[in-house]
């Protein structure tokens, strides 16, 4: 595999010889100022412990592809586009949640920014994140916006891989290179981490390799939305889709396109929909867009997507907590239960 990704952990045998003497109960060892913490985690270390551990699943996202964007003029060009503030995407935060948004504020791509500028001093060097079936579109709406701008845009997919680090009980390391950078996921630490590998690049983590199929299923259960399936253009809101919670927008910064009816929304109004996680009954070829009905045969919102039983939907919080259902092309209902996530605030109407 084109990018195994490396670290070992070992337990020291020779620590564990040493202290073997000592008769002392955990919570005596615990409590003794001359052991190292790293050291009473390592002798508390149960049976269990060891069974439970799990490897860190590295993912291919085939569909995921880069877009280049360099120049002087970069940050401020990009600033009046995205919907957070990228003069925080520097040389010391390297990786930020965005949206692109249309002139009515409905969302039209989202992007992770990763800057791999390689010192403070040198020019921004930015590469875009997006689902890879909207590449042409965004390098195409990116020069539209350009005019005279000092800025380079093109596609660099067959330069770079995405890769989703899935976690597991060793935290995968994060580094900046000139082969790629790796870096906490910037919507959510339980996403894992992701990675940008330049074609050829071989590094060393321990971990399994994993599928997309399994990268969805662990997105879905935390009800996270990613790509065109989940967030058709031009039919979604940033609010609805969870956009503040995750971190992709900043209400402080100046215009940019589709601003007006998001900063509105947000402080003025009440958000009725957002995106959840939902458990199907049964896995199903449900459309994308199908209608979900409450128990009392209320609109309750659109399914969106689905990998086996698990998926997202757009759902109206009024009906969050019934069973929800939605009808495939032969008229059958398929089941569902939306689920809030834990990583909410505890009031998720509040824009």
């Amino acid at each position: 595999m084109a990018g195994r990704l490396g670290l070992c952990v070992r337990h020291s045998q020779k620590l564990l010889t040493n202290f073997r003497h000592l008769q002392a109960s955990s919570r005596d060892i615990l409590q003794s100022p001359t052991f190292h913490p790293h050291l009473q985690r390592t002798l508390c270390t149960t049976k269990a412990d060891v069974q439970d551990d799990v490897k860190t699943k590295c993912v291919r996202l085939e569909e995921r592809s880069l877009v280049q964007v360099a120049g002087s003029d970069t940050i401020p060009f990009l600033q009046g586009l995205v919907t957070n503030d990228v003069t925080c995407l520097n040389f010391e935060n390297r990786v930020m949640y965005t949206m692109m948004l249309n002139v009515q504020g409905r969302v039209l791509y989202d992007l992770l920014m990763y800057n791999l500028q390689r010192t403070p001093d040198s020019p921004p060097y930015l590469l875009l994140e997006c689902d890879h079936s909207v590449v042409p579109a965004l390098i195409k709406l990116l020069k539209m916006y350009k005019i005279r701008k000092k800025v380079d845009v093109s596609s660099v997919t067959d330069e770079y891989t995405v890769w989703a680090l899935l976690p597991g009980t060793t935290d995968p390391p994060a580094f900046v290179s000139d082969s790629g950078i790796s870096v906490t996921d910037p919507r959510l630490p339980t996403l894992g981490n992701r990675v940008v590998l330049k074609i050829g690049t071989n590094l060393v983590f321990d971990c399994v390799e994993g599928t997309l199929e399994d990268y969805h299923t662990h997105r879905y259960k935390l009800g996270v939305a990613e790509g065109v399936n989940d967030l058709p253009p031009g039919n979604s809101l940033p609010l609805e889709s969870n956009i503040a919670y995750l971190n992709g927008v900043s209400f402080n910064k100046g215009c940019y396109i589709g601003q007006e009816l998001t900063a509105r929304s947000h402080h003025t109004g009440v958000i009725r929909k957002r995106l959840m996680p939902v458990t199907l009954e049964r896995p199903s070829s449900l459309e994308a867009g199908s209608a979900l009905t409450s128990e009392k045969g209320k609109n309750a919102g659109k399914f969106r997507h689905a990998q086996g039983v698990h998926g997202i939907a757009l759902v109206r919080l009024a009906h969050s907590h019934e069973r929800l259902t939605a009808k495939v092309d032969s008229g059958e209902e398929v089941g569902m239960k939306a689920e809030t996530p834990q990583w909410w605030p505890k009031d998720p109407q509040q824009a």
